[in-house]
């Protein structure tokens, strides 16, 4: 299989994470279904990265989150959710879903799933848009220190 070497069962790098499709649970599929696909309900949209929790909090707390651009409503539902993140509008909108078994019970990176069971409300949980990235082309000063702006 794919998994890369040192790694343990059941665990995955970032990069094995982007670009898999999310689903929802289908909560009326038979619990001893042969695979995921078979346990996958309503397409939800696909991971576009990975928060890990260190990033969050340097305490050890938290958990990775993983970031999931949802899929665009389709007028008249007929249209096939799209099958890569470059194929998704720049506007689409994005949660974060935490990265725990209660939440995400299953990952297929073969298959290219991510089953997931959001609590109520979870996926309403929009990020805020930014108009533009910010980009840091200077070093920050050292702490305590202050810059002022040139005077004119």
């Amino acid at each position: 299989d794919g998994q890369p070497e040192g790694l343990e069962e059941g665990e995955l790098l970032s990069w094995q994470l982007e670009g898999l499709r999310v689903v929802c649970l289908d909560r009326d599929a038979q619990p001893d279904a042969a695979s995921l696909a078979e346990l996958a309900g309503e397409p939800v949209g696909l991971v576009s990265g990975v928060v890990p929790a260190l990033e969050l909090s340097s305490a050890g707390v938290g958990h990775d989150l993983l970031e999931v651009t949802l899929f665009p409503p389709s007028p008249d539902g007929g249209d096939a959710p799209p099958e890569r993140l470059d194929q998704l509008p720049d506007d689409a909108d994005t949660v974060l879903v935490p990265y725990v078994e209660e939440i995400v019970p299953a990952v297929d990176t073969d298959a290219g799933l991510v089953l997931i069971d959001p609590p109520a409300g979870l996926l309403e949980l929009v990020q805020p848009k930014r108009r533009r990235r910010v980009t840091i082309r200077g070093l920050l000063p050292a702490a305590g220190e202050t810059h002022a702006p040139p005077e004119s």
